[in-house]
């Protein structure tokens, strides 16, 4: 009875923190993280704070495992049809494409998610975070990784990719640039007149089109650009 009552005490914590981690990540995105104190989300979580030190000790650990809990959520929201047949019979260029709209997609759907990403990186900096305590976060954003370096290398084989193209320096370059102009967008969209003149979506659009244009084999009649 002993062992039954403490993993029912361990499943009744964990469901707390689950719900404490949910009540964080909402209140991040409505009032940012910066500005975010424990006792928005206590109250927010319907606990009191006392819970919520509870299970994190500082803000600085609530962060980190919002941040990780995000990232799950997109992986799991964006990347699921890439499993499925219609996206397994493409080509490795094709399967790019289909990966490089994931960014446009997020900007459309939960722009929140580019925003969160920059308060965080701010936030871990200015609390001058040490690189092992993040980490697991670290795991998170790298798990999106294989799925883009198997379509690069499935191009490179079917002819569809130019073999001379450095995979990681690609997918590394592309991820932080749609990530950056999305960020842009999002956060600073509007400063200067000319701003107002550009479509937004179509930016991103543009980003990716160059993208497939540089390692598209064919751009170059299927000589490799050195």
């Amino acid at each position: 009875m002993t062992e039954k009552r403490k993993l029912e005490n361990k499943e009744q914590m964990d469901k707390k923190k689950a719900l404490v981690l949910e009540a964080a990540l909402e209140v991040f995105i409505e009032k940012g993280i910066e500005n975010t104190k424990m006792t928005d989300i206590a109250q927010r979580a319907e606990v009191g704070v006392a819970s919520v030190y509870r299970y994190f000790q500082t803000k600085t650990e609530i962060v980190i495992e919002v941040g990780i809990l995000y990232w799950e959520k997109e992986i799991n929201r964006f990347y699921a049809p890439f499993s499925e047949s219609a996206y397994l019979s493409l080509n490795g260029i094709q399967k790019v494409s289909r990966l490089l709209d994931v960014f446009i997609e997020i900007y459309l759907k939960d722009p929140g998610f580019y925003k969160f990403i920059e308060e965080f990186d701010n936030f871990v900096v200015k609390e001058k975070v040490p690189a092992e305590r993040l980490a697991t976060y670290e795991q998170k954003i790298l798990a999106l990784m294989p799925i883009m370096f198997e379509a690069l290398e499935q191009g490179k084989e079917d002819g569809s990719i130019k073999p001379s193209l450095q995979t990681a320096e690609f997918y590394m370059t592309i991820t932080q640039t749609f990530i950056s102009l999305a960020q842009k967008l999002i956060l600073r969209n509007i400063i200067l007149e000319s701003d107002q003149h550009y479509d937004r979506k179509n930016q991103l659009e543009l980003i990716k089109k160059m993208a497939l244009s540089y390692i598209d084999n064919q751009t170059f009649g299927g000589n490799e650009d050195e």
